[in-house]
């Protein structure tokens, strides 16, 4: 059946999506049906790009055509039949232009020019696009133009009257034209385009997405149609609050500025511009220090609709980003690359509808805590007040358990909660064994109806510590177990983070030698002894509530688990799919554990549909010899 894939459309469809551009031009390589039937799937995205052995090859034929023209011919007969596949088009070269539309490069003006809102598809082989990228550069198509004389009449590049970028610009636009269904059109190389969507806004009437730059930091006036913009800073054109604000677009509703944006004021005036803005991506955040956001009159209540930010933090800066909060009322989502308390605070006072808090944390450098440590508690404020959260993924936080043992958490909607929880009472696992002598002790005593033994003042502070810590690990479980909706629940850090991981992994405080087998290993000191205990006799048995859990996670966590818990948690928790926790060996050159092996394969014996995951995923696991 496989090799009469043709006879099977539905099937070559349903395949295709799931192939990758390699995969496709496997395929289409294999016999004549398979090329019949996946190259149109091939030729739906292309692009010459830059760095393609494609773009090199077509580059050669072109400079090349002195030798009789036989590898350019190869090139546009290949354009010729494949044009009409094209759905998705990124241009590199103009070659492609220039063979599948008609008189593309016509020094304009010419008396038959078309209006600028219209040209007749009939020129053109590619008129199906749904996304047009231009990259061309004026150096590209200056070169193209020396080894092919556009105009018969002109014979040097000098003698033309207007620049090529002009004449290219004329040829994409009326390129676009011919494609009534393209919805996303990038021309941030050309000003002269995106000064013709502003003359013109009725032009292409299918575009959602557009891609250009801001002048002087400014949207300038797009086509109502557009709903996303991705847009770029011009370098040499700063953004300047003295200038007058610019047009407004009532229309668009996401915004991606690329560039670094360095002023609350042009945070303020691109909110001001688009009033209908839902959803704004600042990838670099770099706010000067000490920036004073734009001054507020008295009485102005001016507030934004937005929904959705999305901020990337340059060197870790900007704590000036706080002030653009009270303008975002209605602030559903936030995410950041990096948090901080001040941002946590004014999120809580500012946002009543917030649902999702996402903190990535790229980039940064890992450096392990011990129990002396102190805790920088920037998320129990969030717990506290933020009725509505629905997603906490803030995977590298701990919470100080003592600020918040006491207090009742109000987001009983969480569906996916990952942070740590450190600053717990801690008793070593040796002083575990003298407690439970002195308990068995005095249990024996009440058998026999005699008084208890009196006690040591260091036999007493062991026991009332190990009541404390029991009492305050009970106390975040129950806390915990009333967020009957959660599906994720990750209770400690991730195992490792960051650039500069195995800096040292050649010096003697990196590695070690084990005793069991003599091998080198990594130290790894990362795994928190002032956490919860997912042990039963200290609450655990109060999260059978979380009957939709379905992924548990503890691995940087001192979580004494035994027999009993693993049979708990596999009886308890039906829609269980994942655990990181118990499989430890698949950190990078770490030893592995015997105990925790047993626990993982007694957990695989009663639940084989539970798989163990880590969430250290960045290298490949290694061990030193």
């Amino acid at each position: 059946m496989i090799d009469r894939v043709g006879l099977y459309p539905e099937l070559a469809e349903y395949i295709s999506l799931h192939l990758t551009q390699s995969d496709l031009r496997h395929c289409v390589r294999v016999s004549k049906d398979w090329h019949a039937v996946f190259i149109r799937h091939l030729w739906e995205t292309f692009s010459d790009n830059t760095s393609s052995d494609w773009f090199k090859l077509l580059e050669q034929a072109v400079k090349e055509k002195s030798t009789g023209g036989q590898d350019i011919e190869w090139f546009k007969d290949v354009y010729r039949r494949h044009a009409g596949y094209i759905r998705h088009l990124e241009v590199c070269h103009p070659l492609i232009i220039h063979v599948c539309f008609a008189n593309a490069f016509q020094i304009p003006p010419i008396p038959s020019a078309p209006s600028p809102c219209s040209v007749d598809p009939a020129t053109s082989l590619i008129t199906r696009l749904k996304s047009f990228t231009i990259k061309l550069h004026s150096f590209n198509m200056d070169e193209y133009i020396r080894s092919q004389p556009l105009d018969p009449n002109v014979t040097n590049i000098q003698e033309l009257q207007y620049p090529t970028e002009a004449i290219l610009a004329e040829a994409c636009w009326r390129l676009a034209l011919c494609n009534p269904r393209l919805e996303s059109f990038d021309c941030t190389k050309f000003r002269s385009l995106q000064l013709r969507l502003a003359e013109h806004p009725s032009a292409l009437p299918s575009i959602k997405t557009l891609t250009m730059e801001l002048p002087h930091g400014r949207v300038p006036r797009i086509p109502s149609n557009v709903i996303t913009l991705n847009s770029s800073l011009l370098r040499k054109e700063s953004f300047d609050p003295k200038e007058s604000p610019g047009v407004v677009n009532d229309t668009l509703e996401e915004l991606y500025v690329k560039d670094e944006v360095r002023t609350v004021a042009h945070i303020k005036s691109l909110l001001t511009q688009l009033p209908a803005l839902r959803y704004l991506r600042l990838r670099r955040v770099h706010l000067k220090e000490n920036d004073e956001a734009p001054p507020v009159p008295e009485g102005d209540t001016w507030t934004s609709d937005l929904k959705v930010l999305l901020c990337g933090l340059y060197e870790r800066k900007s704590p000036e980003l706080v002030k653009i909060f009270p303008w975002m009322p209605n602030l559903v989502e936030f995410h950041h690359s990096y948090v901080s308390s001040p941002f946590t605070a004014a999120l809580a006072k500012h946002c009543p509808l917030l649902e999702v808090v996402r903190v990535t944390y790229k980039g940064c450098r890992y450096t392990p805590r011990n129990i002396f440590d102190s805790v920088h508690d920037r998320v129990s404020i969030l717990l506290t007040s933020c009725t509505r959260l629905r997603v906490l993924d803030l995977q590298y936080e701990t919470i100080d358990v003592r600020r918040i043992a006491e207090k009742p958490w109000v987001c009983l909607d969480l569906e996916m909660f990952r942070c740590g929880f450190v600053g717990l009472p801690y008793v070593h696992k040796r002083n575990e064994q003298e407690i439970r002598n002195i308990q068995e002790r005095d249990e024996d005593a009440r058998r026999k109806g005699l008084p208890e033994p009196e006690k040591t003042p260091e036999e007493a502070g062991l026991l009332e510590a190990a009541e404390v810590s029991k009492s305050m690990r009970r106390s975040v479980l129950q806390q915990i177990s009333a967020m009957t909706s959660l599906k994720h629940l990750t209770l400690s850090r991730d195992l490792k983070i960051g650039r500069g991981l195995f800096s040292r992994r050649k010096t003697s405080l990196s590695v070690y030698r084990s005793e069991r087998d003599g091998r080198m290993y990594f130290r790894y000191n990362d795994v928190l002894p002032d956490t919860l205990h997912l042990r039963l006799d200290t609450g655990l048995e109060q999260l059978a509530s979380l009957n939709k859990l379905e992924l548990l996670g503890f691995e940087s966590m001192d979580h004494r688990m035994g027999e009993a818990e693993i049979e708990w948690i596999a009886r308890t928790f039906p829609k269980l799919k994942e655990i990181r926790g118990l499989a430890v060996h698949t950190q990078v050159g770490a030893e592995r554990d015997p105990k925790m092996d047993a626990l993982r394969e007694m957990m695989q014996s009663l639940r084989p549909d539970i798989v163990h995951g880590a969430s250290f995923t960045g290298y490949e696991r290694q061990v030193l010899a």
